[in-house]
């Protein structure tokens, strides 16, 4: 009985290296992994930003320069720019109002398919998310021809809506699920507190789902400020956006690298700051919501 159970001993000892051995090559492993999928993420934007301060001449040299002298020309020029001005301000007044409009209607919306049961409710919910996986693309005509004959094209308010309406469908269906996570009995014990049925969704329902709301918000402006076709299609020469100022740098002839990575920056930066104050939110927002109600 000793002998065997120091044979066991013995083999136990054995192999615990080759278990720790296993679980360091994981660990590696996975280090490694991050690292390269934090490479392929990292290296656009650190490409956008070293190229919008790389002089125009240094885009044409063969080999590539990647070690050159910065300059702040290309950001001189953009900003002297009067148009770049103007389409800025038209990407940053379409961009919140759209997403504002869109969660005040989602929200309101998602909380009545969530709450108020009737017949029907689990197929228009199901309804509007299919809405959502319309492309963008067949879209555009019809809402040119619905916006020409209200006398919407070209104009800042026409694709405003134009956005509320495509981003509606998603904002939606992603607050519906936390809606259906809250307890009916929680809105119960408001009403019987003598709260009315706004007050409970104003000062329970919503606080409760403010995860969601920032998840729903950051994902409807980066889709919005980053939207180019319906800007180029429903916008007219001043009411134009970022993404079509941004096209214009790529001619027939040549590309305009140095504009046209100075641009790109101003479009890239306003994401990454919303991204990084708003992470935590955003991240619970999209797995707490993603439930099956």
């Amino acid at each position: 009985m000793a002998s065997s159970a120091r044979l066991e001993a013995s083999s136990a000892s054995r192999s615990l290296p080759n278990v720790r051995t296993g679980e360091l090559v994981w660990t590696a492993l996975k280090y490694v992994l991050v690292a390269l999928v934090l490479f392929c993420l990292l290296l656009p934007i650190y490409w956008i930003f070293s190229s919008s301060i790389k002089p125009e001449r240094d885009f044409f040299v063969n080999p590539p320069a990647f070690v050159f002298q910065p300059t702040l020309i290309n950001y001189e020029r953009t900003l002297s720019d009067l148009q770049f001005l103007t389409y800025l301000r038209n990407s940053v007044i379409v961009s919140f109002a759209a997403t504002g409009l869109t969660l005040v209607v989602a929200s309101l919306a998602a909380h009545g398919l969530a709450r108020f049961y009737f017949p029907g409710a689990k197929v228009i919910a199901i309804a509007i998310l299919a809405a959502r996986l319309v492309p963008g693309a067949t879209m555009v005509m019809p809402y040119y021809v619905l916006f020409r004959w209200y006398g919407l094209v070209n104009t800042i308010p026409g694709l405003i809506l134009a956005y509320v309406g495509f981003s509606l469908p998603f904002a939606c269906w992603l607050l519906y699920g936390f809606f259906l996570e809250i307890p009916s009995d929680v809105e119960d014990s408001a009403r019987i507190d003598g709260c009315s049925d706004f007050g409970v969704f104003w000062r329970i329902v919503l606080p409760l789902t403010r995860p969601g709301l920032a998840a729903a918000a950051i994902l409807v402006f980066l889709g919005t400020w980053n939207e180019f076709l319906f800007a180029l299609v429903l916008a007219g020469r001043d009411t134009r956006t970022l993404p079509v100022y941004l096209a214009t740098f790529i001619s027939e002839r040549t590309v305009f690298w140095g504009s046209l990575f100075s641009v790109a920056s101003f479009m890239v930066l306003p994401c990454l700051v919303l991204v990084l104050l708003v992470q935590r939110s955003l991240v619970r927002g999209l797995t707490a919501g993603a439930v099956k109600g």
